[in-house]
């Protein structure tokens, strides 16, 4: 394979998160060795202007080839939801107008501001749709287009945490649930036929590990179909170790 050929196989993975930017540049799908990095952001508002700021001056010091990128943000500054079936989903139009619907009805106002999008589930089925702040993902596109960049994808967290969790060969089979802990935020999230199928999601603080399990019995009491789960992945993002955490979550 030549030179070309490898870079053109080759992406910047970008994590956006309120007080640091981390990446690390894939290969085929791969990790390339001591290619990670962390950017700490002084961001005490946890602002995404100042972590928006804090990409574009790193892309513009970034001599990688011109490498297209991956990025992903802090579940902090991505709505999440599961919406229910409706045919309005078959077309783009009407259904940007029905996630609108949807998101503003738990959220407000505030999700006219915001662009939507929804997974392709099957027919009939719920799905995983996501808002993100128009300005936001604007930012992140005209920081990379800027630099002569190509983003091929703006996305959640919970997306790379998923299908890390979903690539991944543990001993005891893929779990049915994770958990994602990141500084300040919480998503616990059911899983089947390789996508997510129900989330929860709440702010925490640093003691996270106290607040695992008392998340997870809220949850069940709206969801009882978690009785069924006995264990539940955990990806902690959160930079601050516990030392007890409950049996389930490993």
């Amino acid at each position: 394979m030549s030179l070309i050929e490898r870079l053109a196989r080759a992406t910047v993975c970008l994590h956006l998160a309120p007080h640091g930017l981390n990446g690390v540049l894939r290969r085929a799908g791969r990790p390339v060795a001591d290619s990670a990095f962390h950017l700490p952001i002084a961001n005490p508002d946890a602002s995404w202007e100042v972590a928006l700021a804090a990409l574009r001056g790193w892309l513009e010091q970034d001599g990688g080839k011109k490498l297209p990128l991956a990025v992903s943000l802090a579940s902090r500054w991505c709505a999440m939801l599961m919406v229910p079936w409706s045919g309005a989903l078959l077309d783009r139009s009407s259904a940007q107008r029905f996630l609108h619907s949807q998101f503003g009805a738990v959220y407000g106002e505030g999700a006219r501001a915001w662009r939507l999008a929804a997974d392709d589930a099957p027919y009939g089925q719920p799905r995983l749709a996501c808002g993100i702040d128009a300005a936001l993902l604007q930012g992140v596109q005209d920081a990379a287009a800027a630099q002569g960049r190509r983003c091929r994808s703006i996305e959640p967290i919970a997306g790379p945490a998923w299908r890390s969790i979903a690539g991944s060969k543990p001993a005891g089979g893929k779990p049915a649930a994770f958990a994602l802990v990141e500084a300040g935020r919480l998503l616990l999230a059911t899983t089947g036929g390789g996508r997510i199928t129900a989330l929860h999601s709440q702010s925490c603080d640093a003691a996270w590990g106290d607040e695992l399990e008392r998340a997870w019995r809220r949850w069940n009491l709206r969801a009882p179909q978690l009785d069924a789960i006995e264990l539940v992945a955990l990806l902690d993002l959160s930079g601050v170790p516990q030392y007890a955490l409950p049996a389930r979550f490993q």
